[in-house]
């Protein structure tokens, strides 16, 4: 019998097929290039990020996870699809970063509007920032005018109709993670402790310049000390990315060798609070 795990791996390698994820990737172009020119862009794409954890296969968070693994992982790192979902998936905390596009273009928009108007009395460049404007609700047309009877003997009380045009925001996912408690030997090797175990940690290429694997790696190192309860969060990283690691505060374990998966891997340590392991 097929897992929930592959059943979403498959259901995100039909999205990709079909375009419809595809599609919402592609607008991570517009904003990397509308961003490109100022000087406060990681700060201002930061902005715009939502984060979403649940706890094992929860829809859509997992899903979107799996979608996002199937991208970075299968596509640009041409590994088996069959190898991103596994057995602790279920018993696992899924960290989701997304980027709401919705909000970004509105705000976009709005300083686009500030610059003309500030261009238009001559002030460009001043600083000043016009009152945000608001978006009229139009009334309906048998709405009653001011001053104008409408009374007929019959006495009614009748409110203007409207219909809002609810529009849900397009939160397209950019990062995941995977967050698991796990026992490590301690130094001695007499004792052992529960650690975080971060894996699965994934962020899709064109927005990498806008520090979103910092983002994840805050989120899940707050979760392992809140949530888990633990001293110490732990990473098997990719060689080529030790650096990324070093920079959050990682440090492989003294006299620890690269360990050999797939792929070349080193063992990183990370210690939350004063204690040592």
């Amino acid at each position: 019998m097929a897992s929930a795990s592959t059943a979403d791996v498959k259901d995100a390698g039909t999205a990709v097929r079909d375009g419809t994820a595809e599609a919402r990737w592609a607008k991570l172009d517009e904003v990397h290039q509308m961003l490109s020119s100022h000087p406060d862009a990681k700060e201002r794409f930061t902005k715009f990020t939502v984060l979403r954890s649940v706890v094992g296969e929860a829809k859509p968070v997992f899903s979107d996870a799996a979608l996002t693994r199937l991208k970075v992982s299968c596509e640009e790192q041409a590994s088996a699809m069959t190898g991103e979902c596994d057995d602790f998936d279920p018993v696992s905390m899924h960290v989701v970063v997304y980027f709401n596009y919705t909000q970004f273009m509105e705000e976009m928009e709005e300083l686009v509007v500030q610059a003309r108007l500030l261009r238009s009395i001559g002030m460009e460049g001043s600083g000043l920032r016009f009152q945000r404007r608001e978006r009229n609700m139009s009334a309906s047309g048998d709405e009653p005018r001011a001053g104008r009877s409408g009374y007929n003997g019959k006495l009614s009380i009748t409110a203007p109709m409207h219909e809002p045009k609810y529009c849900p925001a397009t939160l397209i996912p950019i990062g995941t993670l995977r967050l698991r408690r796990v026992s490590k030997a301690s130094g001695t090797g007499k004792l052992a402790e529960v650690v975080a175990k971060i894996e699965r940690l994934c962020v899709v290429t064109s927005v990498r310049c806008f520090d979103v694997a910092r983002i994840l790696m805050a989120a899940a190192e707050g979760i392992a000390r809140d949530a888990f309860h633990v001293r110490w969060a732990i990473i098997h990283a990719h060689l080529n990315a030790q650096d990324l690691f070093t920079k959050a505060g990682y440090a492989p374990r003294q006299g620890q060798a690269p360990v050999e998966l797939p792929t070349p891997h080193i063992l990183l340590v990370k210690c939350l609070t004063d204690a040592s392991l």
